[in-house]
């Protein structure tokens, strides 16, 4: 995504147990430890009960669990909906009658059913790409491009041009000092989102700047942005997925996960076929990677992952950098290209 790395917020390691004992006795804290530390050790899946039991707890009449800061039952069952794949906060309260003699703060996470399939591809056709352009947003619509890119000093702009050509039919530059990211368009309007500027701006089909939206406080810093019926689904760097109604009031979060781990660093994305398809920034500490995970955009599950790392090499800009932008066309390939590329590929999926 960006010139640096920032740090990731999800981790696959549990996370340490912090606790506040109000049992003056210590009678309980053993045996709740023990059971605190048996649920962290788990690895669940949708569908999986946790229960949070009292019988072997000397006085305790009831535990008030809140998971995500929503009280839940203390047996409660993972649901996929109120409880969803990836990381969740915990907090126990226990009482002896109405006086709350114990308390635990704790995190366990959620994983889907199946790990990612690895999809193939084959590139059946080149573009020409501006070298120049820092592609941070990047669509498809009736044969043309809509590309946003990002930097500052005047590099953040607005641009429209035909599949194929070098030239520009549209193109605006962004007067403020931002860092332009992702763009999206919803019911006739383009918005852009800025990285750590906190602001997404509107636009018109002819490029003029309409309304400055204020970045909601949900979101980290802001990545990619994509238009889903009549919502807006955005990322911000780590596995998470937030989504918005058309004013930007916030709806709902997923996270990304497989069976076996999150995928964090999500940045351009494009939904497609009802799938979501993101760019991932980095891998493994390798800024230059070339892949892109496919998640379903109710559960946050990642059902496919690609590696296309050898594209790079066959663009022809020794300056370019990270593989960022994802479009789909009409015939449902897939055009990708990155920052500074002289090419975009068109990608036919093999499943």
């Amino acid at each position: 995504m960006k010139k640096y790395l920032i740090t990731a917020s999800c981790c696959l390691t549990l996370s340490s147990l912090f606790f506040s004992c109000k049992d003056t006795s210590g009678k309980n804290n053993a045996a709740i430890t023990e059971t605190v530390s048996s649920i962290e050790q788990k690895k669940y899946k949708v569908g999986d009960n946790i229960d949070i039991p009292i019988s072997n707890l000397d006085g305790i009449t009831k535990v008030v669990v809140s998971v995500d800061e929503q009280e839940v039952s203390s047996n409660f069952k993972i649901d996929g909906k109120t409880i969803g794949l990836g990381n969740h906060t915990v907090n126990l309260k226990f009482f002896k009658g109405d006086e709350e003699t114990n308390s635990r703060d704790f995190t366990f996470v959620v994983y889907a059913d199946k790990p990612a399939a690895t999809w193939n591809y084959e590139v059946v056709g080149t573009y020409p790409h501006n070298p120049d352009y820092f592609t941070q947003g990047f669509y498809y619509k009736n044969g043309n491009i809509f590309e946003g890119t990002g930097l500052r000093d005047g590099k953040t702009r607005l641009i429209e041009y035909k599949l194929g050509a070098s030239t520009p039919t549209k193109l605006y530059q962004i007067k403020d000092d931002v860092f332009g990211e992702g763009i999206t368009e919803m019911d006739g309007f383009i918005y852009q989102l800025t990285w750590q500027d906190r602001f997404i701006y509107k636009y018109d089909l002819n490029f003029n700047q309409v309304k400055k939206f204020d970045m909601p406080s949900q979101i980290i810093e802001g990545w990619g942005i994509v238009t889903i019926g009549n919502e807006f689904a955005i990322t911000e760097g780590s596995q998470r997925i937030h989504y918005y109604d058309k004013d930007f009031k916030y709806l709902r979060t997923i996270q990304a996960f497989d069976s076996e781990r999150p995928y964090s660093y999500l940045n351009e994305i494009e939904y497609h076929d009802g799938l979501i398809y993101s760019n991932i920034y980095i891998k493994n500490g390798n800024v230059d990677n070339g892949n892109i995970v496919v998640i379903d955009p109710k559960t946050g599950a990642v059902i496919a992952k690609f590696d296309m790392g050898d594209l790079k090499g066959k663009q022809g800009n020794p300056q370019a950098q990270e593989f960022n932008g994802i479009a789909f066309k009409e015939n449902g390939n897939m055009l990708v290209t990155g920052k500074l590329w002289d090419k975009i590929f068109e990608i036919k999926i093999k499943k």
